[in-house]
């Protein structure tokens, strides 16, 4: 059977397409009882028109960006006082920002503000674990060579950058 959204072929018995999670049709060689994508353990995240493209996560990122700056810059008054050096402290602080607020409600200020929100495969909030790779690790490699990875998500299918793909995580609207 094939599925009328994406045409990936799926098993006759399959009620989910295996690729982008649509209803597949009614089949009379079909006696079985339906069966969600979130008991079948299939991607869940909604079918392409959902995910949130690129403009819309630069304006979000463009907003956590202000918002973390600013908070940088208020320890960066207060880091008269520290003993440790202040770059590390002012990278922690960025690095807690994203990683806390995507595994707490997958979703940072600026995500809020646009309404979008990051998922796992299966249509969760990442927890701490794929937070930490996708804010951290995956941003890095997403950065390192002139922005491609977050420019990516211009041109992909479902709207991931590398950061994305290598966490396992999409962006949707809400």
């Amino acid at each position: 059977m094939f599925c009328p959204s994406c045409g990936t072929r799926n098993p006759d018995t399959a009620n989910f397409c295996l690729k982008c999670g649509t209803q597949l049709p009614v089949s009379a060689n079909r006696g079985i009882a339906a069966v969600s994508p979130a008991e079948s353990g299939m991607v869940t995240v909604a079918p392409q028109q959902r995910y949130a493209g690129f403009w819309i996560r630069f304006f979000a990122a463009l907003v956590d960006a202000v918002i973390v700056g600013i908070l940088q810059l208020i320890a960066g008054w207060l880091g008269a006082a520290i003993t440790s050096p202040l770059w590390l402290v002012l990278t922690a602080l960025g690095v807690a920002y994203y990683v806390s607020f995507t595994a707490w409600r997958g979703q940072t200020i600026g995500k809020m503000l646009l309404e979008i929100k990051v998922l796992d495969e299966r249509g969760n909030i990442p927890g701490i674990g794929k937070a930490f790779i996708r804010e951290v690790i995956g941003k890095f490699i997403s950065g390192i060579v002139l922005l491609i990875g977050y420019i990516w998500a211009a041109f992909d299918s479902r709207k991931q950058a590398w950061h994305d793909k290598i966490a396992g995580t999409y962006v949707v609207r809400i």
